[in-house]
């Protein structure tokens, strides 16, 4: 009996756990990105917050795939702080 074998490469992941999916950039995630690890990711900073309205802004299909890059989540933060 003879098994074929196959080689199996990702091209790519969708979504990407390192894109932001909101604007698509890089989320430059430390706990995703296997980065120094000692180190704190962006994110756990207390002055950045992720409230249920900005997280409502991700497709349904992204949801719990990928982090919100700092820059889409501070510029949440500062249009509620202006009531824009």
């Amino acid at each position: 009996m003879k098994i074929d074998r196959y080689s199996l490469e990702i091209k790519s992941v969708i979504p990407d756990p390192l894109s932001c999916p909101l604007c698509g950039q890089a989320n430059s995630c430390v706990n995703l990105g296997g980065k120094d690890v000692t180190k704190s990711c962006w994110c756990n900073d207390p002055a950045i917050t992720f409230p249920k309205e900005l997280l409502s802004q991700i497709p349904a299909e992204k949801r719990g795939k990928a982090c919100i890059c700092k820059s889409c989540a501070v510029k949440f933060q500062k249009s509620k702080k202006v009531g824009v």
